[in-house]
């Protein structure tokens, strides 16, 4: 159930130029500043009321908030709603037909959220935060629908990478790519062209799995998906869910 608008994030190009008016001119106090990696912005948030103002400032030209600055300019970036309950909100959502952008992550302030596809609202972007007395730590888990895996085959050997979609005794369908394309797609993504060496949904009898790791981070080395998103701007999960959307919708 939504509870209320927890606030209203704006794009901006830095946050010492815009906090002259939201701090200084309008009076909002600045309630914390946090850099988060994982979506390539320093967030600076000012709390007015039971609400807040997020000023979004991209790390680098190449992230989500970027792009949106290239291509829009300032401005409002999406509005955020607190619910009680992230996944249980999130099935009732998509029982009655709204896309989905990607999979629960954990926000700025720790809490768990989810983007809904702007397409859904009306050309308005919308993410949903859960309140904190729900909150639960996000880890990286066990493997599960959803995950970033490495799908190592045998007979013949091959290796694939990309989105778990369902994992049982008889196989794994994986939606993704030979690792060997990895490269290729991810400049595809960063140029915006079309794809040729995307992924694609594929399902591998359980014997033909030698073995399947969770994508994630080891010391120094980043996880695929942490290259992709560096290089794009955005999570795997998000461009293949975009464009599953776009080839199920022929006015897209």
């Amino acid at each position: 159930m939504i509870r209320r608008v927890d606030h209203i994030a704006i794009a901006v190009r830095g946050l010492a130029e815009r906090l002259g008016f939201w701090s200084d001119a309008m009076g909002l106090e600045v309630g914390g500043v946090h850099t988060v990696d994982s979506e390539g912005v320093k967030v600076a948030f000012l709390p007015a009321d039971d609400t807040k103002i997020e000023l979004l400032e991209p790390l680098g030209a190449d992230t989500s908030v970027g792009k949106f600055l290239e291509k829009r300019g300032e401005g409002l970036h999406h509005i955020t709603f607190e619910v009680s309950d992230l996944p249980v909100m999130l099935e009732k959502l998509k029982s009655k037909g709204v896309q989905v952008l990607g999979d629960m992550r954990v926000g700025a302030e720790g809490h768990r959220v989810a983007f809904l596809h702007p397409r859904s609202a009306g050309g308005v972007l919308v993410e949903l935060v859960e309140g904190a007395e729900s909150h639960e730590p996000v880890d990286d888990g066990p493997i599960s629908a959803g995950s970033a895996v490495l799908l190592y085959l045998r007979e013949p050997q091959e290796k694939i990478w990309g989105v778990l979609r369902r994992l049982d005794a008889s196989g794994a369908t994986i939606e993704g790519i030979d690792l060997a394309s990895f490269d290729d797609w991810v400049a595809q993504v960063e140029r915006e062209e079309p794809s040729v060496a995307g992924p694609s949904m594929l399902f591998v009898p359980m014997i033909r799995v030698e073995k399947m790791l969770l994508d994630r981070s080891s010391g120094g080395l980043p996880s695929l998906a942490e290259r992709f998103f560096r290089r794009t701007g955005r999570s795997v999960q998000e461009v293949i869910a975009e464009a599953a959307a776009e080839a199920d919708d022929p006015s897209a």
